[in-house]
């Protein structure tokens, strides 16, 4: 699998692994995100010990699998005939070995959840002989998981842990640089804009497009065929990830069409608003299945706070494969993708550009000048008046509100949406002492008569998500 980007998550464990102390690093993400790939970039070229958590299985199998594969790393004979009946013999183990060692070593604890069989024991273990041993040896241990609640209670928010972590890295989408490095710049931006919008920066799904074949041709193997790998990913997501699968996967189902607000959510679940509800929204935004929103004008608590499906892959499978999967399963030759959905999608797409640049929000406002004056961004809506929103504004420390208008257009921009964007920005109040900023962002930007009206602060198309500039 081709390795693309992540320049600034290697920079900075290599930072970690040149220094002369002990390290304790915690990486968590969304499934397929690319946890496990990173690491394997990063010891490159290192010492290094890797373990990894077997799924569904019980400590007495977990131990059995780290003893085989700590005998196999280190060549020992003699942990061939030996049977651990608990952590402990094996972190005394270890602790031996990094004493008798100079050299530095990366310990890298892969799927921690599965490892710890979702129990508290082992962390609290790790956290003792840390505390003994391990912080005053030459040792990096690295503990990596999906977002699940036992990730996010025992392990990012662990009493246990608290205070000795030097770096928790919740792993990141790729940019949409980086998505068109990862298809070898084979395929023009607009077809790369297309792939970002279903598949988002999840390297796992991107990698598994061939740069050869056309974007038709590749959505019809990737998900309208009885074979095709995506087409049953979904039923992996959430079982493999969540311990209340069925809670996680029903939230996500009530939030497909629309946003949804607290009250709805916990209505919908029949549990009432507050730490339960919460727990599972945070999760799901931490695993960037969903992300919240808030007026900019309000704040954290706000009534106004919605929730929506941001996930690339699940808007689109919810909208156009879960409908099909029966004919899906028995197609073997039909491109299925042409025929159920090309000529409906052009409306669903505007939605799902839409949706990639709020999550690229930041990168956006880089490519318009001002990535580093953000202090706020997303959309803006008024309660019960559906026809007033604003599909993405900034909030700047410069004094500034850029209000953004998003359209996927099959042509440029006409002149005509200038009298649309006016009537925004005449119902905004911006706090005194703010100027109006004004920009477009499309798919193939303004036509000729719009460009000259220099009506925009600034545009984007398609083609600059991609540039190197």
């Amino acid at each position: 699998m081709k390795f693309v980007g992540r320049t600034a998550e290697l920079h900075h464990l290599n930072a970690l692994y040149t220094a002369e102390d002990a390290k304790l690093i915690v990486l968590y993400g969304r499934r397929r995100i690319g946890k496990s790939r990173l690491i394997e970039q990063f010891i490159q070229g290192k010492k290094y010990l890797r373990f990894e958590g077997l799924e569904n299985m019980r400590t007495k199998a977990q131990l059995a699998q780290f003893t085989e594969d700590l005998g196999a790393q280190l060549n020992d004979p003699v942990l061939k005939h030996t049977t651990f009946t608990s952590w402990t013999p094996i972190l005394d183990y270890l602790t031996r070995f990094f004493t008798q060692n100079t050299e530095k070593y990366v310990v890298f604890l892969d799927e921690f959840q599965w490892l710890a069989a979702n129990q508290r024991q082992l962390v609290s273990l790790l956290k003792k002989y840390w505390d003994l041993y391990w912080s005053k040896q030459q040792v990096m241990l690295i503990l990596c998981g999906s977002v699940s609640s036992y990730m996010v209670r025992r392990v990012i928010s662990s009493k246990a842990l608290y205070g000795r972590i030097h770096w928790e890295l919740c792993l990141q989408p790729l940019t949409p640089q980086e998505t068109c490095q990862l298809l070898h710049n084979k395929r023009s931006p607009d077809e790369v804009l297309k792939y970002a919008c279903i598949l988002g920066g999840i390297p796992k799904y991107l990698n598994e497009i061939d740069p050869q074949k056309s974007f038709s041709q590749n959505m019809n193997n990737l998900f309208f065929k009885q074979t095709s790998i995506l087409a049953h990913d979904y039923g992996r997501i959430f079982y493999s990830q969540f311990k209340e699968y069925k809670t996680y996967e029903n939230i996500v189902l009530f939030l497909k069409d629309h946003p949804k607000s607290l009250e709805e959510i916990s209505q919908h679940l029949k549990i009432i608003s507050g730490g339960g509800v919460k727990s599972y929204l945070e999760n799901l935004e931490k695993a960037l299945f969903i992300t919240s929103y808030i007026p900019y004008n309000k704040g954290e608590t706000s009534k106004l706070k919605k929730y929506k499906l941001t996930d690339e892959y699940l808007r689109f499978y919810f909208k156009y494969v879960a409908p099909h999967l029966k004919l899906i399963n028995t197609n073997y030759t039909r491109d299925l993708f042409s025929q159920l959905v090309e000529p409906l999608w052009d409306a669903w797409f505007g939605f799902a550009f839409e949706n990639f640049c709020m999550k690229n929000a930041l990168f956006l406002a880089e490519r318009m000048g001002f990535g580093d004056r953000v202090i706020q961004w997303g959309p803006y809506f008024h309660r019960g008046d559906t026809d007033f929103q604003i599909d993405l504004i900034y909030v700047r420390n410069d004094h500034v509100i850029t209000v953004c208008e998003i359209k996927y257009h099959l042509h440029p921009i006409s002149i005509s949406i200038v009298h649309e964007v006016e009537r925004k920005c005449n119902l905004l109040s911006p706090p005194p002492g703010y100027t109006l900023e004004k920009a477009l962002i499309s798919r193939f930007g303004p036509d000729d008569a719009l460009r000259q009206l220099n009506y925009f602060h600034h545009t984007l198309q398609g083609s600059d998500f991609f540039s190197e500039n």
